[in-house]
């Protein structure tokens, strides 16, 4: 503030003329204050009586007129001449420098549009109140210092201002109001108010004080006060029109009036409180704002968007777990038995070993799943599914060695979310290699980031194996109610189904978009189910692979007198007072006590899995008896698989499954049979395909023409007749609703050390399924086409139910898939072997 002080006070200096006496200029200032008066006093006399005589509208223009006629003829000219010289200064409308006396804060407006204009609306408060009168546009208000108002443009507070900071300066000398007073009349003061920004400062910061030249006059005509009044019209009139220009003649205007009118287009300051022109309440400004349609489209946005934002936030509400716990490590899900905790894993969600039935042991050994369905048999608080649940008792193929535990009916989950809503596909792994063991397979172990990638939720259930699951005898059947034995295994499946269907929502899944996906044994297990009453409405689809095709025919009374032989041998282990029972005189309790791992050593030979080969001649002791474990119990099993599947086609309630049977084109090449051949030496395989049940029919050279003497050919020999075969047979067997597959792409699977490698890849064993699991990575870009046209064709099933190759949906009965999926009619050589009776007779067994 000071600084602006001396800048007035220097430019001061240059232009006034020093007087001889302080006195003088105070008395000569009182005589002129006083005339002043008289003259304001007369002027609001004259005032009174204009407003009076005139109509409320037109007051402004009256005023105007009433100031005109107090002018002489002459002045009237004089007027004329300056206005059109300040039109002429400015062509454009704009407010030419000076044209506005002062900053519009200093001067009183109407308060509200539409009203009566006040009679000082308009005037300058620093301006000579004659020529407020001369152009008709403001009346003084009678205020004592309104009224002291002096033709220099000063009132009588800045008077004494001024003339007390000329004494307190000693080196300053004695100060001229006369002279004063044209300089400053022509300082231009900043609205402070404003929040436009100029181009070259922003008027946020500060007003800016500027001058025009000190060659200023030292009076204000009548002319000139004309002038600027005509001049200050037509500025308003211009920028109400929309005109606008902040510089003019290189000095800064304050264009006071088109911001104080709100005109949009002018940036007006949004105070919130009053509008620029008329400053009433704010309807008052929305209702005279000139684009109402725009305003009210935004409102009905406004209201919308609040109806969308209230609806949303009041829907229904669910304490149901939706993700990881706050520490973000952990998940909870509820189930009938109670809450489970799993562990974030790749982005999703693992639960491992749920329990989903009663553990099979003491008692409940050799007897159907019993369910979880009281709360003493329920876990309190939380349960921890955070660690690999136990796998069941087992031999395992590769080594035979004996390892599980009978407290093992669990599940794993694997899923993306852990929500009720959005609910994905379901997809149940039940596997094994053979019926006695290999459930271990890292084939059949799904993970968290397959199932994120697929959007799929994966279960894989452990379920009871070998005589702990499937063994049938009398004694089992007098002990239980109602009077049958067998198929245990078979029972801990359903019930894991069951399970299932009453909880997998709580982890994501539709429990009515179930697919079973049954590998190798469990693919005998689970096609085998699809004809029990009792698992009705527990599976939508079912995908099985390498499974066995012949099933089990004979009644329960006859599969019973086959365990004799195993029940010798545990003999020994059922003895009171040192005598030894006989099998007659053995009851279920004693073999109940019967250590688990003495009850898998005490197994026949004949009831251990056999290496894949040709069969041998009949002559020569024919096929090995294998031992048929599922049996026609009368509860699970009550008819023949085939009789139920021949019926599914009358059925019109749209319960019959949707299944595909599929194989791989050498799913029963081993180790041991490339051994036996000399490593596929050409000569070996013609004599071990002679030496063969197909010599002793006399078929051999046929087969050698079909399949060649080579290793690969031997492979896909034995793999028809044993598997892939039976299997399209069994397709054929079953309604229009089944579809068969092969997998014929040779694709490289590594080995452990004590294996052979092949001379070439071959489409082994479980290649189908490592790539639907995700467990085989291509090495080449054929390898993974094959890979993508397998997932490709398994995920579309189980969004689906249905087969499609290319954009096309599969219409036919078999599929090859290879790089891409062909449909065919028929798989090549599969008649043959059946019109030869070779095919499903010697079909393998699990």
């Amino acid at each position: 503030m000071s600084g602006g002080v001396e800048v007035v006070v220097e430019k001061m200096e240059n232009n006034i003329e020093k007087t001889e006496d302080k006195k003088e200029i105070e008395k000569e200032e009182e005589e002129r204050e006083k005339m002043l008066n008289e003259e304001n006093k007369k002027q609001t006399e004259e005032a009174k009586v204009q407003e009076k005589s005139q109509e409320a509208g037109e007051e402004a223009e009256a005023g105007e007129e009433a100031g005109n006629n107090k002018v002489s003829t002459g002045e009237v000219e004089r007027k004329r001449k300056a206005l059109e010289e300040a039109t002429k200064k400015d062509d454009k409308g704009r407010v030419p420098i000076g044209g506005i006396r002062m900053p519009g804060f200093l001067q009183r407006r109407s308060k509200e549009k539409g009203k009566e204009p006040d009679p000082e609306e308009g005037v300058d408060l620093l301006e000579d109140p004659a020529a407020a009168k001369g152009d008709g546009a403001a009346k003084a208000d009678g205020d004592k210092e309104g009224a002291a108002a002096t033709r220099e443009g000063f009132g009588p507070r800045c008077q004494r201002s001024l003339r007390r900071m000329a004494s307190a300066m000693p080196s300053m000398p004695a100060v001229s109001m006369a002279n004063v007073r044209p300089h400053l009349a022509s300082l231009k003061l900043a609205n402070p108010f404003a929040k436009k920004k100029d181009k070259d400062r922003d008027v946020e910061a500060g007003p800016t004080v500027t001058s025009e030249d000190n060659n200023a006059p030292a009076e204000t005509t009548p002319v000139q006060e004309a002038a600027e009044s005509a001049a200050e019209q037509k500025a308003r009139e211009a920028l109400g029109s929309g005109k606008k220009d902040d510089e003019a003649d290189g000095m800064e205007t304050v264009q006071l009036d088109a911001e104080e009118k709100g005109d949009p287009e002018k940036g007006a300051a949004d105070d919130g409180s009053e509008n620029r022109e008329g400053g009433g309440p704010l309807w008052e400004q929305i209702r005279n704002y000139k684009h109402k349609a725009v305003v009210g489209g935004v409102a009905a946005f406004l209201l919308l968007l609040v109806i969308i934002v209230a609806v949303a936030v009041s829907g229904p509400r669910h304490d149901y777990a939706r993700g990881p716990i706050p520490d973000g490590k952990f998940a909870l899900a509820p189930t009938s038995c109670g809450m489970v905790q799993g562990v974030l894993d790749s982005g999703a969600y693992t639960f491992r070993g749920i329990p989903y039935a009663r553990p099979p042991v003491g008692d409940l050994r050799w007897k159907p799943a019993r369910p979880l369905d009281n709360l003493e048999h329920c876990w309190n608080g939380t349960f921890k599914a955070h660690n690999s649940s136990n796998f069941c008792w087992q031999i395992f193929p590769e080594d035979q060695s004996v390892n599980g535990a009978e407290d093992c009916l669990t599940l794993d989950i694997f899923t993306p979310q852990v929500s009720f809503e959005n609910l994905l596909p379901v997809v149940v792994v039940v596997g094994s290699t053979h019926i006695t063991g290999g459930s271990t397979t890292p084939l059949l172990q799904p993970t968290a980031k397959l199932a994120r990638a697929k959007e799929v939720v994966f279960v894989r259930v452990n379920f009871r194996l070998g005589v702990l699951g499937f063994l049938s005898n009398k004694i089992l059947t007098r002990d239980s109610y109602p009077h049958t034995s067998g198929n245990y295994g078979l029972s801990d499946i359903k019930l894991a189904l069951e399970w299932v269907q009453k909880n997998i929502a709580a982890f994501g899944g539709d429990a009515s978009a179930v697919t079973v996906l049954g590998y190798r044994a469990g693919a005998t297990l689970v096609t085998a189910l699809t004809s029990s009453p009792a698992a009705k409405g527990l599976m939508k689809r079912v995908w099985v692979t390498s499974g066995s095709a012949d099933f089990p025919g004979r009644p329960l009374a006859e599969t019973e007198n086959d365990t004799a032989p195993f029940l010798e041998r545990l003999r020994d282990h059922c003895r009171e007072n040192n005598t030894v029972f006989t099998v007659v005189e053995m009851t279920a309790k004693c073999l109940r006590g019967i250590e688990a791992e003495e009850l898998l050593d005490a197994m026949p030979t004949e009831w251990r899995p056999t290496i894949p080969d040709l069969p041998a001649p009949l002559g020569n002791a024919g096929m090995p008896n294998v031992h048929q474990w599922l049996v026609l119990d009368g509860d699970l099993l009550r008819d023949h698989p085939s009789e139920v599947w021949e019926k599914w086609e009358t059925e019109t309630d749209g319960s019959a499954l949707q299944i595909v049977i599929g194989a791989t084109a050498h799913s029963d090449a081993t180790v041991e049979l490339y051994r036996n051949v000399s490593e596929g030496a050409e000569q070996a395989v013609k004599s071990y395909i002679q030496s063969s049940v197909l010599g002793a029919m006399n078929v051999s050279d046929d087969a050698i023409s079909r399949y060649n003497a080579t290793w690969p050919g031997l492979a896909s020999l034995v793999s028809d007749i044993r598997t892939v075969c039976p299997l399209n047979a069994l397709a054929t067997k079953m309604p229009t609703s089944a579809y068969f597959y092969v997998a014929t792409f040779p694709i490289s699977v590594s080995k452990s050390d004590d294996e052979l490698d092949y001379q070439e890849p071959l489409a082994e064993l479980g290649i189908d399924v490592a790539a639907i699991m995700g467990r085989v990575e291509g090495a080449t870009p054929e390898e993974r086409r094959y890979i993508t046209a397998m997932q490709q064709l398994f995920y579309q099933f189980v969004r689906f139910g249905e087969l499609h190759h290319g954009s096309e949906r599969y219409s036919g009965r078999v599929l090859v898939v290879d790089q891409d999926t062909l449909p065919k009619k028929e798989y090549p050589n599969c008649n043959f072997w059946i019109q030869k009776d070779i095919v499903p007779r010697f079909g393998h067994r699990n």
